[in-house]
Order: structure tokens, then C-alpha cells, then sequence
């Protein structure tokens, strides 16, 4: 239960809007304290909305909502942060709505583990803040990519890629990694029932310093890689992730008619 008080503030990233009425929109949110969250903007769609933009997909609020019996209603906003240059842009847009997707599909309603929330409201706040200051689609993908595996294992679903599954011997050259088990085995441990998909030595050495690097550092690969290295990289870590998603991902097969 999120509170027990007729009213209770938070910090929330707009992830969805869908309309109720016709003036009064229900907002999907991923919130500091009680993770996704839904909340009822009502006039919003009014001219003089006292919420107006604030209630815009990808705007991170500090939020006031009275509870309710079905849902809760939004009763104040304060906008800490509207990263305004994702909107100028289609690939900054388009992988922070990949963000969206993955978090309202892995993560749960109102979920009670308070601490767990707040890293994963800080992985998000920080991805849509470097997205939104990236100058080129490398830095885009860097801020995609280090979500990705941070997000991955804060929700359970982190990968191994240090050390064989099978064996436990510390890999060196290059590895197989197998969607199912959600690590890397060695040549000589990877027959079996699985199916493996091979990972070269640098771009398993490129994750490891992603997963290992604080949200906002860079490391000593970023300067280094290019926009194919990225994207075979991004592709092989949303591969795994579309195997613990409700839904795929539906903003990438977009962008990849349109471009």
C-alpha cells in the first residue's frame, strides 16, 4: 500500500497518458518511492489546466495525489526536470520511449520496496538526462546501454559476464551468452540444450565497464566506440530484455521504418 494518509507527495517521471474523458487524462508514472503509479489529471485538457505540460510524457515532477478507491487524483505538480531537447530530436525521443516501454513492462503496480524504486527513478532520471544533453547518437546509446544492464540487474535479470555459467572459470578470449541463463560460458562448456549467441572479447569487455561505472562517468571505452559498435551492442541487450518483457518494444520498429 502506498499510504495510509488522505494525501501524499513524491517524485514521478511521466512514462504514459491515456484519456478518461474528455477533459481528464490517467497518468502512468514511475515514482521515487512507490514505483509505477497511475493518477487521474483531471481538466487537464482545459486551456488554463493548473497541470497543463507538467502531465507531458518524459516531464519528471514533484507530485501531490489524495488517494482514491480505484485510482488517485493529481492534485498539484511541480516540474523538476522537462528535458525539453528530447522532443527536438527523433533518436533522443525514440530511445527514451524505449526506457518507457521496458519500465512499464518489467516493473510492478505499486511496488513496495522503497529502496529498490529509488535506484531505479535514479537510472531513469539520469538515462532522459544524458539522452537529452547527448550531442551525437553514440553518446545517445551509451546512456541507453548502461540503463539497460543497470535496470536489468536491479530488477533481478542482471547478466553475468565476467565468469562461465557452467564452470565458473574467469573468461578471457571470446564467450557464448545464452538468453535463457543470462550469462557467458566458454568454448568449452558451451554444448547443450541452449542456444548461445557469441559475444567477442572487446564488446564483453566494453559491458563489463558499463555495468561497472557510476550512472553519470564516463569510461575509458566511451571515447573509443562507434555508432555500429553501439548498436550491436544495444540490439544483443534488448534481445535479452524482450525475453522478461509483458510486450515488445514498439518506438525501435518504428524508427527503423522511418529512418
Amino acid at each position: 500500500m502506498k499510504s495510509i494518509k488522505e494525501s501524499f507527495t513524491t517524485e514521478a517521471i511521466n512514462i504514459k497518458t491515456y484519456p478518461l474523458s474528455d477533459y481528464d487524462n490517467i497518468v502512468v508514472m514511475f515514482s521515487r518511492q512507490y514505483g509505477l503509479i497511475k493518477g487521474i489529471a483531471k481538466g487537464v485538457k482545459r486551456p488554463k489546466s493548473k497541470l497543463g505540460a507538467r502531465m507531458q510524457m518524459l516531464v519528471a515532477n514533484k507530485i501531490m495525489l489524495k488517494n482514491g478507491r480505484n485510482f488517485d487524483t493529481i492534485c498539484e505538480a511541480q516540474a523538476l526536470n522537462t528535458f525539453n531537447k528530447l522532443r527536438s530530436n527523433l533518436d533522443k525521443l525514440t530511445y527514451s520511449m524505449y526506457l518507457t516501454e521496458v519500465i512499464s513492462s518489467i516493473c510492478t503496480d505499486c511496488d513496495e520496496d522503497k529502496e529498490n524504486n529509488e535506484k531505479i527513478y535514479e537510472l531513469f532520471y539520469c538515462a532522459l538526462d544524458g539522452i537529452s544533453n547527448s550531442d551525437n547518437i553514440v553518446e545517445i546509446l551509451l546512456h541507453v546501454i548502461r540503463f539497460q544492464l543497470k535496470f536489468m540487474a536491479q530488477t533481478g535479470y542482471g547478466i553475468e559476464l565476467k565468469k562461465c555459467l557452467k564452470c565458473g572459470c574467469e573468461i578471457s578470449e571470446n564467450a557464448y551468452f545464452s538468453i535463457a541463463s543470462g550469462g557467458v560460458v566458454c568454448k568449452d562448456c558451451r554444448y547443450g540444450s541452449d542456444v548461445y549467441i557469441g559475444i567477442h572479447k572487446k564488446i564483453r569487455e566494453f559491458l563489463i565497464a558499463q555495468q561497472n561505472c557510476k550512472n553519470n562517468e564516463k569510461t575509458s571505452y566511451d571515447d573509443l566506440v562507434d555508432e555500429n559498435f553501439c548498436m550491436k551492442c544495444f540490439l544483443f541487450l534488448k534481445k535479452y530484455t524482450d525475453t522478461h518483457s509483458q510486450r515488445p518494444s514498439r518506438s525501435i520498429k518504428i524508427l527503423e521504418k522511418i529512418t
